[in-house]
């Protein structure tokens, strides 16, 4: 005997009404198919739809389909029709899979009525009628015959789709969602245009599409855009509000990220080439104002609600649910929250990812729902996330050049203006004396201000400094005390085992050793940030940076030495004296042996003597330190953006502020605009030590 695999019906149910979770899925799948078909328009329209029992028509303008189409492809479920002709008639690359989605859709009635009138058969039409109910009460799928009329007409080409009967109904929120989808599905970006125009007769189509069509896009501070090409390497630009080039990235850049706080090497992405573009916005009324912008900066928000997040374009069309509401597939909310620094969230931008894929990486899911996260998939969202880390990190270095060396360069300017209302008072007493003394009081009281703004920021900057030491140290010990925890455990559970009284009294004498020490090096640390925050360091005075690392390796010698790291101090004996607080020197040397620290703890190779040493040089018009270490070198940080805000630092879950503040203040005290180029502030990855080497440079004062 023989036979063949058969279906029962019971299959439609499966892959109809359960493969689709909502039915905005199914009319999407039904437009699509008119996008394959050639359609320059789609329109779709429900009637009393918000209930079950509506009906849904779908009509298009496009090629429609012969007998043999339908018979052949319509209708026939699991096999694609891509591979033999991937492009359309007006050159488009098809969209659609296996007709599983469309079965799906068509699952979303109870009976369907397709007319379709084929364009290569003028005159003719061919009528199809599908009632569901008749599958019920036969045992098989095939049992069901299905036939094609065909009959004349003098309509032009094109496909009506009717579906009697909907299983549910569409809700305010499905409708919302339907009309949501139909807008978005050929794109809102200014320049996108794919020949083809769905629309959704309803009321919320409306107004999703007033709310899309405002458009903003020339509102954006920044604009990121960046390019994957068909060798697996990536590029990118970064343009400022005014639409000029302010970073370009080659593949070493753009491609460069971490993996839990280290660098890693660029990738070579195994994903088809693509467009990645991302605007992004600032939420306030500034940012209209300094541009002279016609918009309404209230309307920002409730349009970046509408469109907001990155859509996924695949052939044109956007594929659902890259970029909806609750959908952050490039998760930057989460890397906004752990890196707050000038990223940009799906509130506050808009972005696409456009890819051809014309070998088909990317594969569909069944139920419609993306992409099937393949390695192709994969490394395209990696590229994307890659591509939006670098664009943070040049918005950082962009904001940081402006803004080092600003202190130095204000206090001229202060100077300058100082004098020039020194002479103008001049000029007015000798007419108004009484004027005079107005405008001098009016200068003395800015005056004090300026001077309490100084010294907030000095002991803001020594406060940032005690935090980092502070938190670094807390982490420590919490580690000991865990540790202390652990072997009071072990010897509760051991008691039994420790049969002879000399083990047990050992073990106990141990975990009372390890817990004095670990009291003594809190009572210890405990006196350093009343030490640090003494009011009279912040005063700017004639310091000797010899003295001042004497100081700093007496507050903390109890704390490297606990964790068995060696300070050596290297000083010159001749004075080494520069005209700046005592607090600004204390923190050069704090978060510098900090980092060292770090390094130490976070190193994942095994080293041997752990090593800081600091070395003082002056010659006739500077004063030279040196602070290096035996540690791993700088391994998760490229040496040119360690200075940066969350940049710096060995360890993943730091806050990288240390080196940013050791570079401020030797920016402050020299007035330069770029330390860095000037070389007043460098560092090399491996120093005399093996790790790394911190120099700096500052301007010696002359021996009173």
């Amino acid at each position: 005997m023989t036979t063949h695999l058969r279906f029962a019906p019971e299959i439609l149910v499966r892959l109809g009404e359960e493969l689709i979770p909502h039915p905005d899925l199914g009319v999407i799948e039904l437009v699509r198919n008119a996008y394959d078909a050639d359609a320059a328009v789609c329109n779709v329209t429900l009637t009393n739809a918000s209930q079950p029992g509506g009906t849904l028509v779908v009509e298009d303008d496009g090629d429609g389909m012969s007998a043999a189409d339908i018979r052949d492809g319509f209708l026939l479920i699991g096999r694609s029709a891509k591979p033999g002709s991937p492009l359309t008639r007006k050159g488009r690359r098809k969209v659609g899979e296996k007709g599983l989605g469309r079965l799906a859709a068509l699952r979303l009635g109870r009976r369907i009525d397709l007319i379709t009138r084929p364009r290569k058969e003028p005159g003719t039409e061919h009528v199809l009628h599908i009632d569901w109910a008749d599958y019920e009460s036969v045992n098989t799928v095939e049992d069901v015959q299905l036939h094609v009329e065909t009959r004349s007409t003098t309509k032009d080409p094109g496909t009506s789709l009717t579906i009697h009967g909907l299983r549910q109904g569409f809700d305010d929120n499905e409708m919302e969602r339907l009309a949501r989808a139909m807008r978005l599905l050929t794109g809102f970006f200014e320049d996108q245009k794919t020949g083809f125009q769905a629309t959704l007769r309803a009321p919320q189509f409306e107004k999703v599409a007033a709310a899309v069509n405002r458009g903003f896009f020339d509102e954006y501070e920044y604009r990121l855009v960046a390019h994957l090409d068909e060798e697996g390497h990536a590029r990118a630009s970064l343009f400022n509000w005014k639409n000029e080039e302010v970073a370009r990235g080659d593949h070493f850049d753009v491609a460069q990220g971490r993996v839990r706080g280290q660098l890693q090497a660029p990738l070579d992405y195994k994903a088809p080439a693509a467009t990645f573009e991302l605007w992004m916005f600032l939420l306030d009324a500034k940012s209209f104002t300094r541009r002279a912008s016609p918009q309404k900066h209230s309307d920002l928000r409730p349009w970046l609600k509408v469109i907001g997040g990155v859509h996924l374009f695949h052939r044109g069309l956007r594929v659902h649910p890259y970029g909806d509401p609750g959908f952050d597939w490039l998760e930057l909310n989460l890397l906004r929250s752990r890196s707050p620094e000038l990223r940009p969230s799906s509130n506050t931008s808009v972005g696409r990812v456009s890819v051809d894929d014309p070998s088909d990486a990317l594969t569909p899911k069944t139920d419609r729902m993306g992409f099937q996260e393949n390695l192709s998939f994969i490394d395209l969202r990696e590229f994307a996330r890659r591509a939006t880390d670098w664009a943070a990190r040049e918005r950082l270095r962009i904001r940081e050049e402006g803004r080092v060396g600003g202190a130095a360069a204000a206090k001229k300017e202060k100077e300058k203006a100082k004098r020039s209302i020194n002479t103008v008072l001049n000029e007015i007493r000798r007419f108004n004396p009484a004027q005079a003394a107005e405008v001098s009081q009016l200068v003395d009281t800015q005056e004090r201000y300026i001077q309490a703004l100084e010294r907030d920021r000095l002991l803001y900057r020594s406060l940032a400094t005690v935090g980092i030491s502070t938190a670094v140290f807390a982490h420590e010990s919490l580690t000991t005390s865990a540790g202390l925890g652990e072997d009071l455990e072990l010897l509760e559970s051991r008691v039994g085992d420790l049969i002879d009284e000399v083990s047990y009294k050992a073990r106990v004498e141990k975990i009372l050793s390890r817990a004095k020490d670990c009291a003594a090096s809190i009572h210890s640390f405990a006196k350093v940030p009343l030490r640090m925050l003494r009011r009279s360091k912040r005063r700017a005075a004639i310091v000797d940076v010899n003295d001042a690392c004497r100081e700093f390796a007496e507050m903390f010698g109890g704390y490297l030495n606990d964790r068995n790291i060696l300070l050596e101090l290297d000083l010159c004996d001749e004075p080494a004296q520069v005209l700046t607080p005592v607090a600004d020197i204390e923190s050069i040397y704090t978060n510098l042996v900090i980092n060292s620290a770090n390094a130490f703890s976070h190193s994942t190779e095994p080293s041997g003597e752990q090593v800081v040493l600091i070395r003082t040089r002056t010659d006739t018009r500077h004063v030279f330190i040196d602070v290096a270490d035996s540690g791993p070198g700088l391994t998760d940080v490229a040496v040119d953006s360690m200075w940066l805000p969350g940049e710096g630092g060995q360890r993943s879950d730091g806050t990288g502020l240390g080196l940013t503040i050791v570079r401020d203040i030797v920016a402050d005290l020299h007035g330069k605009k770029n330390v860095l180029d000037d070389g007043e502030l460098s560092a090399d990855v491996h120093g005399e030590l093996g790790g790394a080497t911190f120099h700096i440079l500052l301007p010696k004062q002359a021996t009173r």
